[in-house]
């Protein structure tokens, strides 16, 4: 069965019942369930706390710095799984693919709406822990549906490719890992977009005409904006630039596109190499 928007609406059961499956197995897994998936961000945000607040003194301008870390973490939380995931979906359901006729692109499709399922989760502790810590609950957290839609399109166009590209790539899981670390460093994370602008024009090329364009073309990365809009929204209490809404909407929706397109052209050929 060929995976387009037509066949994927006629077995939207089986997409439900995937991503309820995968729900149920990863609460079932550990004692703590669906805990684990707070939990885990949490330690990795008390160990980057310690490290560049404790140890290097950085972030004391980031007032609280864990709610200011977990803004991104949660989002990147999502998007690391996701990718990680995807790398050997397909291999890891051949049985199932080459035995019964289903659009494939329900599998990573779960993916990305499972781990989204958990980031929800996540998102509600957060804000809980924004308003404990005295951060301001403004009206811009109306931003907050129009991020987590714009994030699912990008999300799921990323892992069209790599579901694709992991049936073709036996050690695709392996150099992602290396790629995903180069993303959670470049994208920030650990510190503001705000950083970025004054590292440039403060430091060797703030005399160049360089000092603004780089900054400006870091802040294409659509992970960037999904960020900064996150920390604006639920940590400083402002609405995301215009400028920045349009730049993530037209890169998410071409990724999107051509995640799509590209799966599309492997879709069923991809058996062949499982």
């Amino acid at each position: 069965m060929i995976s387009n928007v037509a066949n994927l609406y006629l077995r939207r059961d089986l997409l439900q019942e995937l991503v309820a499956s995968d729900l149920r197995s990863s609460a079932s897994e550990t004692r703590l369930g669906w805990v684990w998936w707070l939990i885990d961000p949490l330690f990795t945000m008390l160990i980057y706390w310690a490290v560049v607040v404790g140890i290097f003194g950085r972030g004391g301008h980031y007032h609280p710095y864990p709610i200011f870390i977990l803004c991104a973490l949660l989002p990147f939380k999502h998007f690391g799984s996701s990718i990680n995931s995807c790398c050997k979906l397909l291999r890891s359901r051949e049985g199932l693919i080459k035995s019964v006729p289903f659009p494939t692109m329900v599998l990573p499709l779960s993916v990305v709406l499972s781990g989204f399922g958990f980031f929800l989760f996540g998102q509600a502790t957060l804000l809980i822990a924004a308003w404990v810590w005295g951060r301001p609950i403004t009206v811009a957290l109306v931003q907050l549906p129009a991020l987590w839609a714009l994030q699912l399109v990008f999300y799921i166009g990323a892992c069209l490719m790599i579901a694709a590209f992991g049936a073709l790539v036996r050690d695709l899981s392996g150099f992602m890992g290396h790629v995903l670390r180069l993303f959670f460093y470049m994208a920030p994370v650990l510190y503001g977009a705000d950083m970025v602008k004054e590292r440039f024009t403060k430091g060797a090329l703030g005399e160049s005409q360089f000092a603004d364009v780089i900054p400006t073309i870091y802040m294409m990365n659509p992970l960037a904006i999904l960020f900064t809009g996150y920390r604006d929204a639920i940590f400083y209490g402002r609405f995301l630039a215009g400028h920045h809404w349009v730049v993530l909407t037209v890169t998410s929706l071409v990724v999107f596109a051509i995640g799509y397109r590209v799966f599309q052209h492997f879709d069923r050929r991809v058996i062949k190499f499982l």
